[in-house]
């Protein structure tokens, strides 16, 4: 069949199963957006009000399914607007294909309108970046696009099409999608580190990654259960794990307290799984220690580039988060040493946490916290966003499944709200809670309009401090009494809310709260509560 560039990378997306496509319209893609109208029964296009929500709409997608969530933006402005999303899924190891339209072939090169060297503008923070330059091969870049974002460590690809390669046309077939290529472990990794969790007196468990299955989360739940290991999410993974598992020992990352860092300093076989130890994951890369005397650590990770880029294993192997369960199934549960006091004092530190809750401010965030768990069902999904005022969902909600938390790996301030509309885009029946400061709604706020024309409906809440209260605070650490920059002029968040079509309400005091969620649980319709304290309550 004879088909323009534009149709055959519908028809593509068609083939791949893409459900959904977040945008905002540009010229450099008007064939593309023409194809989108013959096949607009079967792929929604969801239009944005700025290419970064539409790209971290498309992100969220990714990391919520494991499958690429998909954006479409024009070349310069529209790329660039786009990349910071990109930046959240190279680092979240968040499945996405970015599209950009590009100028016409013949003008690349000379500062044509709205020119930017793509390639080399996505290539650092991207798992790979590629412009098609032959209507021909239009097809196979498609395809392989979905099937590098989602092989191995899933990431972000960025798909780049000069607006004349759209416009011609080429015999072309649709291509067949192709599987994952999923690592397998080395068989003789698997013994090497069943020899060492036999022989540990303090094992300890690092679990991270961008997507577990059910399958693979109930595997890891048997394996630390019979060994008695207690196992600690990686930075923001923290749907990864039951938390109400009694071998759960809490989040490593940024205001981790300091007993846990010295508990896994202290452990003599250190598993890390699905983990890239990140900065945060390590505390700035001094736990594990790079002597690490008496301490095994053994890396079992999605690409094989990372193992040992930071910390040099004992023991490391490749392999997909799929097939980590063929480790936890083949290892034998036989222990040489008791674990019980090691792995039920980890999880007494985990728990000792929640218990700094109240206080007796006219907001209580921990009291609203406790009234968030009470009034929202454990399958709700939470999305944040960045700033101290993440520490509140992150410590005091427990979370039980995967796929019920999501949240900006590189701290990305603005992700929390749209990735709030794509959660309920692609889950209609079940709550979804995004957790917002004032600094960061603002930024991608507008998307309210995006939310209530295609019908999603999450829950908002702004934590307003009027302040960037993260920058605030390491200024008075750093530099006392002279801070600057970071007080905040806000709009009335509920009166914005309304004048999109949303409900809002204020919340000024803690008891305050649970009535106002009951209400906008009934809402029907995108709700906002704003959360109003003084700026030192998230500190």
């Amino acid at each position: 069949m004879i088909r323009t560039g534009g149709q055959i990378v519908v028809d593509q997306f068609s083939a791949e199963g893409v459900e959904r496509v977040f945008c905002v319209p540009g010229e450099s893609y008007l064939p593309v957006l023409d194809a989108f109208y013959d096949v607009r029964e079967r792929i929604d296009l969801i239009s944005c009000r700025h290419e970064g929500g539409a790209a971290m709409m498309a992100a969220a997608s990714g990391q919520l399914s494991g499958m690429p969530g998909v954006a479409f933006v024009t070349r310069g402005p529209g790329a660039t607007n786009a990349s910071i999303a990109v930046h959240i899924a190279q680092q979240g190891s968040m499945p996405m294909v970015l599209c950009v339209g590009q100028v016409p072939r013949c003008d690349l090169g000379r500062e044509a309108f709205q020119e930017i060297d793509l390639e080399a503008f996505f290539h650092p923070i991207s798992k790979a970046v590629r412009q098609v330059d032959d209507v021909s091969a239009v097809a196979e870049a498609v395809m392989n696009g979905f099937d590098v974002a989602r092989s191995g460590r899933r990431g972000p690809v960025v798909l780049i099409f000069p607006e004349d390669v759209l416009r011609a046309s080429v015999e072309s077939n649709v291509l067949k999608p192709q599987s994952p290529h999923n690592r397998e472990l080395y068989p003789e990794a698997i013994a090497a580190i069943g020899h060492q969790l036999e022989k540990a007196q303090r094992p300890l468990l690092i679990v991270g990654g961008g997507y577990w299955t059910e399958e693979s989360r109930e595997r890891l739940h048997r394996f630390v259960d019979a060994r008695q290991i207690p196992v600690y999410a990686a930075w923001r993974r923290l749907d990864i794990v039951d938390q109400n598992n009694p071998c759960y020992a809490g989040c490593l990352g940024l205001n981790t307290p300091e007993e846990a860092w010295e508990r896994v300093a202290r452990a003599d076989c250190l598993l890390v799984i699905g983990a890239r130890l990140d900065e945060p994951t390590t505390n700035s890369y001094q736990v594990p220690s790079v002597d690490r005397k008496g301490q095994i650590l053994i890396h079992v990770y999605e690409d094989e580039a990372q193992i040992g880029r930071n910390f040099k294993p004992d023991i490391a192997s490749p392999a997909s988060i799929e097939n980590i369960g063929v480790l936890f199934e083949r290892l034998t549960p036989s222990i040489q040493y008791p674990r019980d006091d090691w792995c039920a004092g980890a999880r007494v530190e985990f728990l000792s946490q929640e218990r700094v809750l109240f206080d007796d401010s006219p907001l209580d965030l921990g009291r609203v916290m406790a009234d968030l768990n009470k009034g929202v069902s454990t399958d709700a999904i939470v999305t944040v966003d960045a700033g101290n005022f993440t520490v509140w969902p992150q410590r005091y909600r427990r979370y039980s499944r995967p796929g019920r938390f999501l949240a900006p790996i590189n701290g990305a301030m603005g992700y929390g709200f749209p990735a709030a509309i794509a959660a309920s885009l692609a889950y209609p029946k079940r709550t979804v809670i995004g957790c917002a400061g004032d600094g960061g709604m603002l930024m991608t706020g507008m998307e309210m309009a995006t939310a209530i024309k295609y019908g999603a409906k999450p829950i908002i809440l702004v934590f307003n401090n009027c302040e960037y209260g993260t920058i605030a605070m390491h200024q008075q650490r750093t530099y006392p009494g002279r801070e600057i920059g970071n007080d905040l002029t806000n709009p009335d968040f509920v009166a914005l809310a309304r004048s999109f079509g949303a409900f809002g309400l204020r919340v000024e005091r803690t008891a305050e709260f649970s009535g106002a969620l009951e209400q906008a649980l009934a809402a029907d319709t995108v709700a906002l509560i704003e959360l109003a304290m003084n700026s030192r309550t998230i500190e």
